[in-house]
Formats: C-alpha cells, sequence, structure tokens
C-alpha cells in the first residue's frame, strides 16, 4: 500500500531544484493497472521521491511513516550498479506538502543520479527503484527514465585495404569526419557515449571483422543496447553507398559499411556528403542522431 511520486528533482551544475507542484502519487495495482515508471523530463542529477501509505481502500487516509522502518535502492537498470540512496523527513528538505487539507506529510527518497555529485558527469538513464516497509513487508517497484543532454558519440574509421595503418582508440565528438579513398571500401565502428579501443581477444567485448580485431568498450552506467538506423542524408548516392546495422551478436555498437564508389560521387559532387543515423536505446527509449560527414580522401 506504499504510494510514490516525483517530488523534485535537482540540477548540480545549474545549481537549481525544480520542486513538483502538484505531485502525483501512484500504487501499481490501486490507482494504475501497469507497471510504474517516473518520467523526469530534463536533466536531474538528484531525484527526489515523496513517499506515503494507504491505510484503507478509499485511498484518503494515510499512515504515519517512521524513516527507520524505511529501506529504499535504485540501481542501474542496464548493468546493476547500485546508485546512493536516503530516506528523511520532508522538513530536512522543506518541501511542502502537495494538499494541506490531506493529513499526512509524505517521507522523502533521496536518490544520487550521479556517481559523484560533487563532481557530476554521467548521469544514470534508467532507474530500477524498491522501496520497503520492514514493519509489514509492504513494498513498491517502479523505473525512473531520466532525460539528458548531448553527449558524444565515438568512432572509428578503417580502410579494409589497409588495417595495419588504423587507429585503435576512438575519437569522440557528435559528428564524425571520415575520409574515402577510391581504392578501399571502408568501415566505421560507432558507440554512443563510452569510447572503443582494441585490445586482446580474452579481453575483448566484441570483434569487427568476427575473431579478426576484438574491442574492448567502456564499462560505464547506461550500459544499454541501441538499435541504428539511416534516417536522412545529404545526397541519394550516400544511400546507396552505405549501410548501417549493430555489430554482429553486440548490440553495444554500431558499424556503416561504406563502398568504394562513395569516392567517385565525391568527385563528382565537389564538396563533402552527410547521414544522419537514428540512434535509440533498448531500454531508455532515448533517441539520438550521429552525423556522419564523409570527405574525399587525398
Amino acid at each position: 500500500m506504499l504510494q510514490v511520486a516525483l517530488g523534485a528533482y535537482e540540477n548540480i551544475e545549474d545549481s537549481t531544484t525544480e520542486v513538483e507542484s502538484n505531485p502525483i502519487y501512484y500504487e501499481p495495482g490501486f490507482n494504475l493497472m501497469a507497471p510504474l515508471e517516473i518520467e523526469v523530463g530534463t536533466e536531474a542529477d538528484i531525484i527526489y521521491i515523496f513517499l506515503r501509505k494507504r491505510s484503507d481502500g478509499t485511498g484518503l487516509n494515510f499512515e504515519d511513516l517512521t524513516v527507520s522502518n524505511i529501506s529504499a535502492t535504485a540501481i542501474d537498470t542496464t548493468n546493476g550498479e547500485s546508485l546512493s540512496t536516503g530516506v528523511s523527513l520532508n522538513s530536512s528538505y522543506g518541501f511542502a506538502s502537495e494538499n494541506p487539507s490531506v493529513n499526512f506529510v509524505p517521507l522523502v527518497v533521496r536518490i544520487e543520479n550521479q556517481l559523484d555529485v560533487s563532481s557530476p558527469i554521467l548521469r544514470v538513464r534508467v532507474i530500477d527503484c524498491n522501496i520497503k516497509d520492514t514493519t509489514d513487508n509492504s513494498f513498491i517497484t517502479f523505473r525512473i527514465i531520466v532525460s539528458d543532454g548531448d553527449l558524444d558519440f565515438h568512432y572509428i574509421s578503417i580502410r579494409r585495404k589497409d588495417t595495419s595503418d588504423r587507429n585503435t582508440f576512438s575519437i569522440q565528438g557528435r559528428e564524425a569526419y571520415v575520409d574515402i579513398y577510391k581504392d578501399s571500401d571502408s568501415y566505421i565502428l560507432f558507440s554512443p557515449y563510452s569510447w572503443i579501443k582494441e585490445t586482446t581477444k580474452n579481453k575483448a567485448d566484441f570483434s569487427y571483422p568476427e575473431d579478426s580485431i576484438y574491442y574492448n568498450k567502456q564499462d560505464t552506467y547506461n550500459n544499454e543496447d541501441f538499435t541504428f538506423s539511416l534516417a536522412s542524408y545529404s545526397n541519394s548516392f550516400v544511400q546507396n553507398n552505405i549501410s548501417v546495422m549493430n555489430i554482429p551478436s553486440y548490440g553495444k555498437a554500431g558499424i556503416i559499411l561504406v563502398d568504394r564508389l562513395m569516392y567517385s560521387n565525391l568527385v563528382n559532387l565537389g564538396r563533402s556528403a552527410y547521414a544522419n543515423i537514428v540512434v535509440t536505446g533498448k531500454l531508455s527509449g532515448r533517441v539520438d542522431t550521429f552525423k556522419v560527414n564523409f570527405y574525399k580522401g587525398i
């Protein structure tokens, strides 16, 4: 009979705290027939969840809760890493009750959505939470989806004809800048929001070509799978000369195959061309765009 609501959220970099003026409480199985997902529609480093406990079937009466009887956990859904949580009285933060006429004051569950809130660098975008009242073992589970700002992609461009002269660590940026040569097909390995680098077979997360060159992906928060697709392009020949897909048997990175005919098209065009790749997180639902710019190699 526990119920939760999004109460407030804090952005450390901007030194701002937004408090919900009318928090809406949910209890799966009582006023919600589906699993509970709470969306935080902006960049948040600390999330405050309001907690109350229904005492009867009317949904209008609530029990007094004691901080020491409440346990709360939060994890990154993608890798199970624990986030720092704490349970406090409402008076600790000064958040007002959403309806003074209702005789209850919620407890506050504080979730730190950063590895280090004193130096925020990476937010967790999908959080699974569990809150339990140890007096009777009642509990509530729910998921929090957090919006995030623009994050960098990481990519490695390789000429098939000369793999010996290749980068072994990814380049970072919101866009890729890739030279195309007339004598060789090419491919571009790319990873959303975390670096990739060459490694040995026993330490590898994936290989490309299969069982040939081995790569390790940065171990980080938000370690989810993605889908990749071509969304738009500057010229029709771009669509005809590239293919976009996941790395075979690996959902966390993608590959763009580039035909050498792209080179002659770029020569005829007399300038660069580009493709926009839509990147969608399978758990978070986050949709992003990776722009790849193609240039005529010298």
